[in-house]
């Protein structure tokens, strides 16, 4: 039950109908305060009408007969002279201290008894007051009009609004709580059939998928990157398996020889040559190590390296001493200065070896090594390994791999030709490696005439 109310579905409602009562409530005080501020207005406006009417009126000599407005005249010396209609249900007598006589024109707040337009009329004959007041004795003065900016028509439409807030405001708060409730409902539901179809995905039924809306929205996206999701982990889990499986077999192979050579010896050791039998022995251990430690590198995440090495050097070093060996094709390397790349030298080394390896079991009679970088620091650029790129190219006088297979030899346990078999120590793993590290560095690798092989690595900048 808790979880319902903490569910997104009712936040979402919940929010809604707070957001509503906001509104409407800020909304309808503001309308509120609007209207009675307009219709006090125009009730003002009104009133100032009505006082220059009537001051026109008494100035003329005219008594004002059948007014619809509230009124008050008084005389200089504060007496009431003439009072019209009722001021907040009060009789006609009013205290002078109220409603003074005053000169000019003006908006008055009587204290308790509201606002009025005060306004003077021009000195009239004491005769002519007389006929319009019915106070004899007076002297020319000037008479002091109040009248009333009724607020009734302020009262009214105020009143209206209140109404309308006290009864609309519970009802629309909810309405809209249970609208977003029910529109994030039908919002939510691809969502709901998404985490039901994830919750059923498997191990095994890694081939299903989510359901991916008709509507081209978020949830459409969010659904799609799900299944592109599914589809790599699809694939790696192929991979891995099939990985699993290939590892399986190569490794079956040497351990069933090593095994097979062994029992032999054992069964007849009169007639066992104990030391070639051990010597074959080691070199199929040393061959199940080296897989073991192609392995362990395939499976190993590639950490980031803090300093940079020099590829050149690292080329060099190792023609150097493949030259040294004098064993297989001739090695030449070609270096144009210094090479940087941030990775440590141990990486660099394993994929400089690998292709070196892989170069050497096709070539003929030569491979060569060449290191050239494109600096974007200083200098000419070329050969400073300052930013840019590096690039190493390894090249042999041997046949080449055909076009159709320069991207399947950098599969796992891929062999192409009688060149790498398991008899020599190939496992069919270097290039899957180069390949590995040289990605993992953010760099390519590829084959470009089928005896040439191209890696291009991003060159440190520090």
């Amino acid at each position: 039950m808790v979880r319902r109310f903490t569910s997104v579905r009712a936040r979402a409602a919940l929010s809604a109908a707070l957001a509503a009562a906001v509104v409407f409530g800020a909304g309808g005080w503001g309308v509120r305060d609007v209207v009675r501020d307009q219709r006090m207005t125009a009730a003002r406006e009104e009133a100032t009408r009505d006082a220059f009417s009537l001051t026109y009126s008494f100035e003329s000599g005219v008594r004002p007969e059948g007014t619809d407005f509230s009124f008050a005249v008084v005389l200089a010396d504060g007496r009431s002279a003439m009072v019209s209609g009722s001021i907040f249900g009060e009789d006609l007598d009013m205290p002078l201290a109220e409603f003074p006589p005053r000169v000019g024109w003006g908006i008055r707040t009587v204290r308790g008894k509201g606002r009025f337009v005060v306004g003077t009329t021009d000195v009239l004959p004491a005769d002519q007051i007389k006929s319009l007041t019915g106070s004899g004795g007076q002297a020319a003065q000037r008479l002091t009009v109040y009248v009333l900016v009724s607020p009734a028509d302020a009262r009214t439409a105020v009143a209206t609004i209140d109404r309308l807030l006290g009864w609309g405001l519970p009802v629309a708060v909810p309405f809209v709580g249970l609208i977003a409730w029910f529109v994030t409902g039908r919002a939510l539901r691809p969502v709901e059939a998404i985490r039901a179809k994830m919750a059923d995905i498997s191990a095994h039924a890694l081939d299903q998928r989510v359901p991916v809306p008709a509507i081209d929205d978020e949830i459409t996206r969010l659904a799609r990157t799900t299944n592109e999701t599914l589809d790599r982990l699809e694939h790696a889990h192929h991979r891995q398996r099939h990985f699993v499986a290939d590892a399986s077999h190569e490794l079956r192979t040497p351990l069933a020889g090593l095994r097979n050579s062994l029992e032999i010896a054992l069964a007849y050791p009169e007639r066992t040559d104990w030391p070639n039998t051990v010597a074959t022995a080691l070199a199929d251990v040393d061959r199940l190590q080296r897989l073991a430690e192609d392995l362990l590198l395939l499976a190993s995440p590639v950490p980031a390296a803090s300093t940079a090495s020099d590829l050149a050097d690292i080329v060099e070093e190792q023609v150097a001493e493949r030259a040294h060996t004098g064993d297989g094709p001739a090695f030449t390397a070609h270096t144009t200065g210094p090479a940087l790349v941030r990775e440590t030298e141990t990486r660099l080394a394993r994929i400089v070896r690998n292709l070196l390896d892989n170069a050497a079991r096709h070539a003929r009679t030569k491979v060569t090594a060449t290191v050239a970088g494109t600096g974007t620091g200083t200098g000419t650029g070329t050969g400073t390994g300052t930013g840019g790129s590096v690039t190493l190219t390894v090249t042999d006088d041997g046949p080449g791999v055909l076009p159709e297979d320069r991207e399947r030899i950098f599969e796992r346990f891929v062999r192409l030709d009688d060149a790498r078999t398991r008899a020599d120590g190939g496992a069919g793993l270097g290039l899957t490696i180069v390949r590995d590290l040289v990605t993992g560095l953010g760099g390519t690798v590829r084959v470009t005439d089928g005896s040439t092989f191209v890696v291009t690595l991003p060159g440190d900048d520090t």
